[in-house]
């Protein structure tokens, strides 16, 4: 059956009803005496079967269909008696999926039939169901009929009970929009391709009042000015008008997009000083594929009528107050949203688990929920997420081990779980990805040796595992890692010596090594131009020997150099002219350092050559309590120790 015939059905159907209704009120029914007369008992008889039948056939429409909405079998009349019309209105308006062409077709009433002579039958004459539509002109009528939809929304979101106090968005945004039945350019409650456009006016007021829009950043419309221009909100103008183009450092965007159809199709809210709960009247913007709401205040729970979104694809309110659970069973269950690739919920106050159900996002990129409360541990369906690039749950109170199956996300680049309470050993498979450029660790319980095949890494930047419990020595197979920027394997347990191999890492620019149990020499190799970007080398309390190395002031951009608290002896090397000119911090304290300070690494002090930066000098230079020499002696030192 085409969509245009089904719509035709559904079509009279309604106005069948609306039909029957006013006929019933206006006759006193009472049905059951509840919701205002908007219970009906419907009786039927043999004629009224056979005129239904009649003008179904008259217009190609289907009997299943028609008999389904317009006038049920025997068998399901007793079930009918109790229906709410509103919802099987609503339930018609769902199952028509309203062809946005369809229009209400006003269809001449049938010829009536003869004035009965006195020899004929006494019998009342067949009265036509025919609906008769009410004048769609008439204000009372467009009232009536956005009421009713509006209360159908309101049940299918569960607000109805707000629809009662007259301070809620939803009784704002109804009594906004039923003054537009008096408008120059009146709404239009009787088009089909009109109603579900209606809703999601409907919904967008609902946001507007629910949200602080009078006091948004852009598109407020404080008193709802009809007249309002382009961009405002809440205006007499299409919605899709109220969206302004936004310029920022991200690029531009546009506030409200709509489809060709009109249906909303991306809201772009970011940092508009939104105030306020996300309604669950969201849910009437079945087509819309993004919804952004970032840099806001948001408050309150997510409404589980993000379900209804089917075609959602992203999904973005991060930095709000938002609480309550973060994934629910309506979008993130085993019937949730199938579509969506980027679901960015960090830095707010949510609270749950991650569900096994979270397999079923297959086609996610981005999984952001940072900053949060979840508790529980990483499912293992988390291996069914191959499209997804970006996983970040740091900050959390997040257990257990990583799951093996992390290793089938091919296309991660980036992920980030620190300061949670994750234990047991990095799998081997984790190293599958290759594609992983910043993989964030630190602050868990993590145990074990760092795997060798850290090496196949080769688009590795960022490598932080620290403050854990991690043993072993430190694979050579860093040095494959030529794109590793920042290396952080410090506060951990850590054994055996530095590799040399960390000489070829050309790209480093941050290595800390400190709080570790690091023996054997410091490695020529960190110093030097073969390491030009290196600016940040923390060596730090371990148990280092040997001296310094003699090129250690030949890293040309080296920032801060930290070897205290170690084991190191011999003096501190001279430097040459040119050298440490970027140096900041050098710590050589708590070592078996003697001698004195050359006149080289003072003239970097304090700028007393041109260029010089080095403003903390740590040394052994504080004579010992019972009297004597100092173990170095340095007068350019800023703290000395004993």
């Amino acid at each position: 059956m085409s969509g245009r015939l089904r719509g035709k059905a559904i079509l009279l159907a309604i106005a069948a009803l609306w039909t029957c209704a006013a006929a019933a009120k206006d006759a006193g029914a009472s049905g059951d005496g509840g919701g205002g007369g908007l219970r009906r008992k419907r009786t039927t008889d043999k004629k009224q079967t056979q005129q239904h039948r009649r003008l179904t056939e008259a217009n190609g429409v289907d009997q299943e269909l028609a008999s389904r909405f317009f006038l049920p079998s025997t068998k399901a009349q007793a079930e009918l008696d109790e229906i709410d019309m509103r919802e099987l209105l609503f339930q018609m308006n769902v199952e028509m999926n309203l062809d946005m062409s369809m229009s209400f077709v006003q269809t001449p009433a049938p010829t009536p039939p003869p004035t009965p002579s006195p020899t004929m039958s006494t019998e009342a004459p067949s009265v036509s169901t025919m609906p008769t539509l009410t004048d769609c002109t008439n204000p009372g009528t467009c009232e009536n009929r956005l009421r009713d939809q509006i209360f159908a929304v309101s049940v299918r979101m569960g607000t109805t009970d707000a629809l009662d106090d007259p301070n809620s968005p939803q009784s704002l945004a109804r009594d906004w929009i039923l003054e537009e039945c008096d408008a120059v350019i009146p709404i239009d409650p009787c088009t089909a391709s009109q109603l579900l456009l209606n809703e999601q006016r409907y919904g967008l007021a609902v946001m507007y009042f629910g949200l602080g829009g009078d006091s948004w950043n852009v598109g407020a419309n404080p008193g709802q000015d009809a007249a309002a221009e382009k961009g405002q909100w809440m205006s007499g103008l299409n919605y899709c008008e109220w969206g302004s183009e936004i310029t920022g450092t991200g690029g531009s965007y546009f506030q409200l997009v709509c489809d060709e159809s009109g249906n909303v199709l991306n809201l772009n809210l970011q940092s508009n000083n939104m105030v306020g709960q996300i309604p669950p009247e969201i849910g009437v913007f079945f087509a819309m594929t993004s919804y952004i709401s970032f840099f806001n205040a948001q408050t309150g729970s997510l409404p589980t009528t993000l379900g209804y979104i089917l075609p959602l694809e992203t999904f973005d309110v991060e930095s709000n107050n938002l609480e309550g659970p973060l994934f629910q069973p309506e979008y993130a269950g085993p019937d949730g949203l199938k579509e969506i690739k980027n679901f960015r919920a960090s830095l707010n106050n949510f609270v749950g688990t991650i569900p096994a159900e979270i397999g079923q996002w297959t086609k996610t990129e981005n999984l952001w929920f940072a900053d949060n409360q979840i508790t529980g541990t990483i499912p293992s369906e988390i291996g069914t997420l191959v499209e997804m690039g970006a996983f970040l749950f740091y900050k959390n109170q997040i257990s257990g081990t990583i799951p093996p199956e992390i290793g089938n996300l091919n296309k991660l680049t980036w992920i980030d779980c620190e300061d949670n309470q994750i234990v047991g050993t990095l799998p081997e498979e984790f190293f599958s990805n290759v594609e992983l450029e910043e993989v964030i660790l630190k602050t868990n319980s993590i145990s074990g040796p760092i795997p060798s095949m850290v090496g196949d890494l080769s688009k590795l930047n960022t490598f932080w595992v620290s403050f854990n419990q991690i043993s072993g020595t430190i694979p050579s197979t860093f040095g494959n890692l030529v794109n590793l920027q920042e290396l952080e394997l410090q506060s951990n347990r850590l054994t055996g010596t530095i590799p040399t191999e960390f000489g070829t890492m050309e790209s480093i620019d941050f290595i800390s090594l400190e709080s570790n149990l690091l023996t054997g020499n410091i490695p020529s190799e960190l110093f030097g131009t073969n390491l030009a970007g290196l600016r940040i080398l923390y060596l730090n309390d371990n148990q280092l020997s040997g001296t310094i190395p003699d090129n250690y002031g030949s890293s040309p951009r080296l920032k801060d150099l930290w070897l205290s608290d170690n084991l190191l002896t011999g003096s501190l090397p001279i430097i040459s002219e040119g050298e440490f000119l970027f140096l900041e911090e050098l710590l050589i304290n708590n070592n078996d350092i003697t001698g004195v300070v050359d006149e080289s690494v003072c003239l970097v002090r304090n700028n007393t050559i041109p260029g010089g930066q080095l403003g903390v000098f740590h040394a052994d230079c504080q004579p010992p309590p019972n009297g004597g020499e100092p173990q170095i002696q340095c007068s350019c030192c800023t703290a000395c120790f004993v």
